[in-house]
């Protein structure tokens, strides 16, 4: 199955901010949304810039409840003005003509729990879920 036919059949909301939207900003976002794990961040013309995580976001904002810290750590924690301070811009992605043996090989490899759809001018167009993706095998065994 493509991944242009995965996302027809299994839509998901996907949740942006723009790069220069702040930390208190971004926090509200990911707040406003139980059980939001991935927060996109999207330059002025729409192309996906970086990638922000719960876990990242947690270890920013919960630092200083931690015994040590490194240097990593202090840098990230001085310097989170905006989004675009501190996104990940290292991320895979996954493209609607790809095979979807093929995204799923990647996140299992990787550990990642949304994969970003994007085209080919880099604007996202959905997420490939792998609790979405267990849920339909679960479904399709169950049914055999």
């Amino acid at each position: 199955m493509k991944i242009a036919e995965w996302l027809q059949r299994h839509p998901a909301e996907v949740v942006t901010v723009s790069a220069d939207a702040s930390l208190e900003q971004v926090l509200a976002v990911l707040l406003s949304k139980p059980g939001l794990r991935d927060i996109y961040v999207l330059a002025d013309d729409g192309q996906v810039t970086g990638h922000l995580s719960h876990n990242k976001l947690a270890r920013l904002v919960l630092a200083e409840h931690r015994p040590v810290h490194t240097r990593r750590q202090i840098i990230e924690r001085i310097a989170c003005g905006s989004a675009r301070e501190i996104m990940s811009t290292h991320f895979s992605t996954a493209h609607p003509e790809e095979e979807l043996d093929n995204v799923l090989h990647r996140q299992l490899e990787h550990d990642v729990e949304d994969m970003p759809v994007i085209d080919s001018e880099g604007r996202l167009l959905g997420t490939i879920n792998l609790t979405e993706l267990l849920h339909e095998a679960y479904k399709q065994s169950a049914g055999s």
